[in-house]
């Protein structure tokens, strides 16, 4: 999910499904995201059925790693998703209103201790009626002229009359609850656009995937994506000549994608009709046909293998779990190498060939990719599915 903002150091979270009997709380929250660094402050704002809340890091670079750590995981076993993007905020202003809850974090030489901010400072004036000053002006407002700031002439309010200094007493407050409703709208304003970017992000990419399935037309290449970083081309080749001729492919590390190039296209929709979502070194297969002018396999970048296998023709049986294997002498060996490939579950031995059930087919594929056509010492295996 890219964010709409450049990275900075408040993050904005968007929290859902988060249940009703949990009590989310500054400190929770600060608990829960120190860990990538030094929390500054945290400001929660309830919305119903949704919470948001902000973060503000002392560093952005801290802001950066919580955001790739935390973004799509949940805050408790029960829910509370998150959704975390950079806020356009240049600071975090702990102004409270009604529905917000903030906090100020500091370290010293000891440990961070929360620091909580009470709604307002107070201080006295000569008729003992308190006024609340706000904490930090946020830049986004219109900056005041020097003469209409409410807090200029504060020194000076001791020196006036009772009267006058219950005008001005109710003149600070008005100013204040106008810049309050001013923040309470940045705030909300930013809201609502982090939420109409997030139902984008969420629904373009699905409608993406299902207008290429929809538009899908056999061919004889196949984009295979999802692989798992440990897969090398001379395992996918092993794997995918199993279940339909292969004649080459091109692995794309960089994207963990492959391309691969079948004789003709009936191949291709055997083994794409085999081998399409079943598990392959812990990652589901996603395959999809590719059409031919989106099929080159030269490679761009250093990034990108060539592979062209031994052009053996392997006759197309279905998905199995019991490997048989022949062609060489030492079958013990060869018993003790599967296991470090694959969990056995069941082994049969006789003069000729060794007989090897795997706990289930992904067990077998990965043995598959790994012993087809291998030379062990100056002989081939020869590896069969019964």
């Amino acid at each position: 999910m890219i964010p709409r903002d450049p990275p900075s150091k408040i993050l904005l979270l968007i929290i859902t499904y988060l249940p009703q009997s949990f009590s989310l709380t500054n400190d929770f929250l600060f608990e829960t995201f120190k860990q990538y660094g030094e929390v500054k402050k945290i400001l929660i704002f309830e919305r119903g059925k949704t919470n948001k809340a902000f973060v503000e890091y002392n560093e952005v670079k801290h802001a950066i790693s919580a955001r790739r750590n935390m973004i799509g995981k949940s805050l408790t076993p029960q829910g509370g998703r998150l959704l975390i993007h950079y806020s356009r905020l240049k600071q975090l202003d702990l102004e409270v209103v009604d529905h917000t809850r903030g906090s100020e974090y500091h370290s010293d030489d000891e440990e961070t201790q929360p620091e909580q901010k009470s709604p307002l400072k107070s201080m006295t004036l000569p008729n003992s009626i308190p006024v609340s000053l706000p904490l930090i002006k946020p830049h986004s407002l219109e900056e005041q002229p020097n003469n209409g700031n409410p807090f200029n002439g504060i020194q000076n309010i001791t020196e006036e009359s009772p009267t006058k200094a219950m005008q001005n007493d109710s003149s600070i407050f008005s100013r204040m609850e106008t810049q309050l409703r001013q923040l309470e709208r940045i705030l909300d304003d930013d809201y609502e656009q982090e939420v109409a970017k997030i139902q984008l992000t969420q629904l373009d990419p699905n409608e993406q995937a299902i207008q290429e399935l929809l538009n899908q037309q056999p061919s004889k290449f196949l984009r295979v994506s999802n692989l798992d970083e440990r897969v090398t081309p001379r395992m996918l080749y092993n794997l995918f000549n199993r279940f339909g001729h292969l004649e080459a492919l091109l692995l794309k590390r960089n994207i963990r994608q492959s391309i691969l190039q079948f004789v003709n296209k009936e191949n291709a929709i055997i083994a794409k009709e085999l081998l399409n979502n079943v598990v392959f070194f812990g990652n589901e297969l996603r395959i999809l046909f590719q059409t031919a002018s989106n099929a080159l396999l030269q490679p761009n970048n250093p990034y990108d293998e060539y592979y062209q296998g031994s052009q053996t023709k392997f006759k197309i049986v279905p998905l199995s779990r019991v490997l048989s294997f022949s062609g060489i002498t030492q079958l013990l060996e060869i018993q003790d190498m599967v296991k470090l490939v694959g969990k056995i579950q069941e082994i049969k031995l006789d003069s000729q060939n060794i007989q090897i059930t795997m706990v289930d087919i992904y067990e077998a594929l990965k043995v598959i990719s790994v012993f087809s056509e291998y030379d062990y010492k100056g002989n081939k295996i020869s590896l069969t599915l019964k």
